[in-house]
């Protein structure tokens, strides 16, 4: 398989059976690199290559069954255009309606969960 060229909802297919595999019921994905870089190497861009979305700041949760992406209101469009919206739920950042990440994950799993987290 050529990672990348493959598409999102294979490339989520893929991560989703890895957790299973290791029992994490949620996966986070920031855009962070080893040196808190706000443009991070291309080596360095797992975010980007697991949603497509190219923009500078965000964030990725993955669940067995959803995949969202939070990012702020410069990349409200430029999210909407990239990500695949038959696979990818976009939160847009500090709006009323959107929970923080922490909160998401708190209504959304079950106590003892295990949630894995990409640090670079």
């Amino acid at each position: 398989m050529d990672v990348a060229t493959t598409d999102a909802a294979t490339k989520l297919a893929v991560l989703r059976k890895l957790m299973m595999e290791q029992g994490v019921a949620a996966y986070v994905v920031p855009t962070d690199d080893p040196h808190q870089s706000e443009y991070v190497a291309d080596h360095f861009a797992r975010r980007q290559f697991i949603s497509d979305f190219t923009g500078s700041a965000g964030t990725a949760v993955i669940t067995t069954d959803k995949a969202l992406l939070w990012t702020d209101g410069r990349y409200f469009t430029q999210a909407n255009n990239q990500l695949d919206a038959g696979c990818w739920t976009l939160m847009k950042d500090r709006m009323p309606d959107t929970v923080a990440i922490e909160d998401w994950l708190c209504q959304n799993l079950t106590p003892g969960d295990k949630v894995g987290v990409d640090p670079f």
